[in-house]
């Protein structure tokens, strides 16, 4: 063999050499990528699930939401009742002055003093009408 070839020889096999180097380092990578994307698909798994969770949970809050908004336009209307029905003990027109009151802005405790109302009534009357001050 002469010195070309023995070169030709020494020159692919350090090539080969290289090729299993590159080759090693390229599955060592190919295995950290592949458990960092298994940690990722696992966060994105959880991620989903936590979404699913207050998403369901929103939507409950909106359907209690709505329920309690129905509930306060009905007590208004109650509320409302009762001051325009005087039943000759005085507590329609002492109703009727609590909510004029509480359109003003006077707090519960006065409207109790002035109405005679218990603190409970006094409080729903706030509640109910001080919103429409405006």
């Amino acid at each position: 063999m002469t010195t070309l070839e023995l070169a030709i020889l020494l020159l692919i096999g350090v090539a080969a050499l290289v090729a299993i180097a590159l080759g090693a380092i390229a599955l060592r990578r190919i295995a950290v990528l592949r458990r960092r994307l298994a940690s990722a698909e696992a966060l994105l798994s959880q991620n989903i699930e936590h979404f699913e969770g207050l998403s369901a949970g929103t939507l409950g809050q909106g359907q209690q939401l709505g329920r309690l908004e129905q509930e306060l336009s009905r007590l208004r209307v109650r509320l409302d009742q009762l001051a325009a029905n005087s039943d000759g003990s005085g507590n329609g027109a002492a109703f009727a002055q609590a909510i004029r009151m509480a359109r003003k802005g006077c707090a519960a405790r006065e409207i109790m003093e002035t109405c005679g109302l218990s603190q409970v009534e006094a409080d729903l009357v706030v509640l109910l009408h001080k919103e429409q001050q405006q």
